[in-house]
């Protein structure tokens, strides 16, 4: 490969640094691919000069596949490599290192000095160029020597990398590493780390789970058969062929993932769902075990029609003629709402607007009165209120209102007491829907299967009645509902969840509906710090409610204790099993079975 002149003061923040400052000479050779690397380094803001303050949370999964995969085969390593000035160094697809062998003890120092050491995290973006994380951004063998490292706290030492694949999927699993000092570089290391990595990977391979193993026996077969997109989706993967990972975005996999379970749940093969590019037939595959257990489906998508996305707009948003833009969803039953209001805001008749909690009345309310007559003033009375709320004063300005032609919504009107239900219906009644100069009357009520009957006689007195369907009717919607919302709450369009998060937030039941949706997401972004929103991110009364399987009494009890103990000691897993009064081995198990997604959706804080 042909060596790449760099400058070494532009290491430090695009060239601002001198030379001398770096104590440097003017100019560095240096390969392809470290050049790259101290770009990406640089992009991210490092300072060379400057120890990085790396990620640490020494809480990992010590029963992992790949500890339990690679240990034998480093322990051999590092038998043979013992008294020799090398260490080797295990780490995760995070690029934490999770097991450090060393040969001489004089190593150490070096070591922790540098912080090479368990539960210490080397992605590229917070130590630089390195034998850990650069593997993880190229995905191959990366050796880096003394002056290579972009920080100065990692250039007496070298390092050679090897990427550890997961033989059933091919996804990176983690990184093999030998690490010496500067100086005791030898060029045989790539290939003696190559060697066990070999040894690993086929270890892994007979640790691969049945239902992995046939779904990508599966999906490999269907990619053979069909010309379209098809993804492989079961709870530990998604498996995506170029059309399909090329034309789908994380909310599309979402809601493609609720479909799948609608449809076993439905036992149905076929379905159609609208995606950012357009309308698609999903044909459901269910994939099983040689023993005939559930492995996952195969989903082959077709498209029905192709969709025009505006700039800025979630997939399911359109511009209307007069500029409004529907409240974001693609469910049957939400497509229904928005036709019925957009054929509703044709005509001037007042309109009773009701549903549960939560699902968005108001909202639905405003997008009426901007359909409609966009060029009147609106008014918004809270029957709810008690300032607001003096009847017979509530009456008079709400008719006020429509008669100097302003378009008026009355919320909450259950709390009105008879006698203003009455003269709000006789309103209603009688307000004249042909008169150009009157404007119109929209009321919202929260109903459930106990409405009180007499509200029920109100609402009948309204020539159009719109009922919202609650969340847990529509959960695909979340997919569209989201991005909305946190750019609502966060103010800009970045602010985005993981799929993961997104299906942690499609199975939750939302008793309290957009509403509780919103209050969640508010309480995750402010988690995150403006990072990617992961499930961790999520308060743990999400969580509690979104495990993926029906669970017993008991066992939902003892997966609510569990969630609440980890939450309680900062996700710390070893002093919540000694809490718990159980072992670790067997704390993960739980975690596993009750669906808590590894527990690192509860990750809190740094564990200690």
């Amino acid at each position: 490969m042909e060596p790449t002149s760099v400058a070494p003061g532009g290491r430090a923040s695009g060239g601002t640094a001198t030379p001398e400052a770096r104590h440097e000479p003017p100019q560095l050779s240096v390969r392809a691919e470290i050049a790259l690397s101290w770009r990406r380094s640089a992009a991210c803001g490092i300072a060379p000069d400057k120890k990085a303050e790396l990620p640490y949370d020494p809480d990992f999964d010590s029963d992992s596949r790949l500890l339990r995969a690679a240990t034998p085969v480093v322990d051999r390593l590092a038998s043979s490599l013992a008294d020799t000035p090398t260490s080797i160094l295990l780490a995760d697809r995070q690029a934490r290192i999770v097991r450090r062998w060393v040969g001489e003890k004089p190593l150490y120092s070096a070591l922790d000095n540098a912080d090479a050491a368990p539960g210490f995290a080397f992605a590229e973006e917070y130590a630089g160029t390195n034998g850990l994380g650069t593997v993880l951004e190229e995905a191959r063998t990366v050796a880096v020597r003394g002056e290579e490292h972009y920080a100065d706290f990692l250039r007496h030492l070298s390092c050679v990398g090897v990427p550890i694949h997961n033989p059933v999927t091919r996804a990176v699993e983690g990184v093999l590493d030998i690490t010496c000092l500067a100086d005791d570089y030898n060029p045989l290391i790539p290939a003696l780390l190559s060697e066990s990595v070999q040894h690993i990977e086929t270890r892994l391979s007979h640790l691969s789970s049945p239902a992995d193993v046939a779904l990508v026996e599966a999906f490999t077969l269907a990619r053979r058969r069909h010309r379209g997109a098809i993804l492989g989706l079961n709870t530990n993967m998604i498996l995506t062929n170029p059309i399909a990972s090329g034309n789908l975005t994380p909310h599309d996999q979402a809601v493609l993932w609720d479909a799948s379970t609608r449809l076993a749940r439905n036992q149905r093969s076929e379905v159609s769902v609208d995606l950012t590019h357009g309308r698609y037939r999903v044909r459901c595959q269910p994939v099983t075990t040689a023993a005939h257990h559930p492995a996952g489906v195969v989903l082959y998508l077709d498209p029905i029609r192709s969709r025009h996305v505006s700039a800025g707009y979630p997939p399911s948003v359109t511009a209307t003629s007069t500029g409004s833009t529907p409240p974001p969803g693609r469910s049957p039953q939400w497509r229904r709402v928005i036709k019925r209001i957009q054929e509703v805001a044709q005509l001037s008749d007042p309109v009773a607007i009701t549903g549960e909690p939560g699902t968005g009345k108001l909202y639905l309310a405003e997008y009426l009165h901007e359909l409609s007559s966009p060029a009147r003033g609106l008014r918004v009375f809270n029957a709810a209120d008690p300032s607001e709320a003096a009847t017979k004063d509530l009456i008079i300005r709400v008719n006020e209102t429509l008669e100097q032609g302003d378009n008026v919504i009355v919320r909450r009107i259950e709390y009105l007491p008879t006698q203003a239900q009455a003269q709000l219906r006789a309103l209603a009644a009688t307000s004249p829907p042909s008169a150009p100069t009157t404007g119109r009357l929209i009321v919202t009520a929260q109903t459930t299967s106990h409405t009180h009957e007499r509200l029920e006689q109100a609402l009948a007195s309204y020539p159009h009645h719109l009922w919202v369907p609650p969340l847990a009717q529509h959960t695909e919607d979340i997919a569209d509902l989201t991005p909305v919302l946190l750019t609502q709450l966060a103010g800009q369009s970045t602010a985005h969840c993981s799929l993961p998060t997104l299906q942690a937030l499609m199975r939750s039941p939302w008793p309290g509906n957009i509403a509780e949706l919103r209050d969640a997401l508010a309480a995750a972004l402010n988690a995150s710090d403006g990072q990617e929103i992961q499930p961790h991110h999520l308060p743990t009364w999400v969580l509690k409610r979104a495990h993926q399987r029906r669970l017993s009494v008991m066992e939902q009890s003892e997966r609510e204790l569990i969630i609440e103990t980890l939450a309680s000691v900062g996700n710390n897993r070893t002093q919540a099993a000694r809490i718990l009064g159980i072992g670790r081995a067997t704390l993960y198990r739980k975690i596993r079975t009750l669906g808590i997604s590894t527990a690192q959706e509860l990750h809190i804080g740094t564990p200690v």
